[in-house]
């Protein structure tokens, strides 16, 4: 049995532009290789006192078979991908629900 999930993240403590693009490209690939790079999109933006970060999240719910299982399989591989390219960077994950919030 599946359930639906969404899923939103930020990284922030990034050293800088460049880096943030660095990190967009590793979690692009980790999207691809866990089969939902088509439903999440990534990107980097500015804070308002012009530190770089990068944001993402599902474009509709995702039917995650096992979830349980697999949050803290993907949380892992999430922070290890992140830190392999910034080590200071610190990568935040938020999970939606939204079977049980309408």
């Amino acid at each position: 049995m599946s359930v639906n999930i969404d899923l939103a993240f930020t990284v922030t403590r990034v050293a800088d532009e460049p880096q943030a693009w660095q990190i967009v490209r590793a979690l692009q690939q980790l999207m691809d290789e866990e089969d939902i790079a088509d439903q999440v999109t990534i990107g980097v933006a500015v804070d308002d006192d012009g530190s770089s970060f990068v944001s993402g999240d599902s474009d509709f719910p995702l039917g995650i078979s096992r979830f349980y299982l697999w949050q803290p399989h993907f949380e892992g591989l999430f922070a290890s991908t992140v830190a392999d390219v910034a080590p200071a960077a610190k990568p935040e994950i938020r999970w939606g629900y939204p079977d049980e919030e309408y």
